[in-house]
């Protein structure tokens, strides 16, 4: 399977699929791609610990792609995550499914940032077929680079 070697989500395998096939289209067209998994278990150390990763995460990367805003709390941490990598300048663009759409919006406007860059995916994603979702992913590919700006 394409992106094997790629951390994996540990609740949306749908997450999964769409990262792995836009990781390869972005490879194909020459980016290096670097990945990042936000630690489960927010609360205790590995929170302290995926904090410290996740900074040094930013440090070397040029755009961030953040998501997936599929539920309430894995939303909060996303919105979180897309501040973090705003605060630094990134070019970034928040993943959502639409029915999370207005929580991701409100939480950006509460975190300072009104206007996030959002790419909205369907609703819902998990349960789909493997090939359902690359296919959205490739469907979707042109717009997440026009959404984060990396084409006009």
């Amino acid at each position: 399977m394409p992106g094997s070697d790629r951390p994996r989500d540990s609740f949306w395998l749908s997450w999964d699929y769409i990262t792995d096939e836009w990781a390869s289209m972005l490879e194909a067209d020459g980016a290096d791609v670097t990945t990042w998994r936000a630690p489960v278990g927010k609360g205790d150390r590995a929170v302290v610990a995926g904090g410290e990763e996740y900074d040094r995460f930013l440090s070397v990367i040029d755009i961030a792609v953040i998501g997936l805003c599929n539920c309430g709390s894995c939303s909060m941490w996303a919105v979180h995550d897309t501040a973090g990598a705003l605060a630094r300048s990134l070019p970034t663009v928040t993943v959502a499914t639409e029915q999370f759409e207005p929580l991701v919006r409100m939480l950006g406007r509460q975190r300072g940032y009104p206007e996030l860059r959002i790419e909205l995916l369907p609703y819902p994603l998990e349960g789909q077929s493997e090939s359902f979702l690359r296919q959205l992913a490739r469907e979707h590919y042109k717009s997440l680079l026009h959404t984060v700006g990396a084409v006009a």
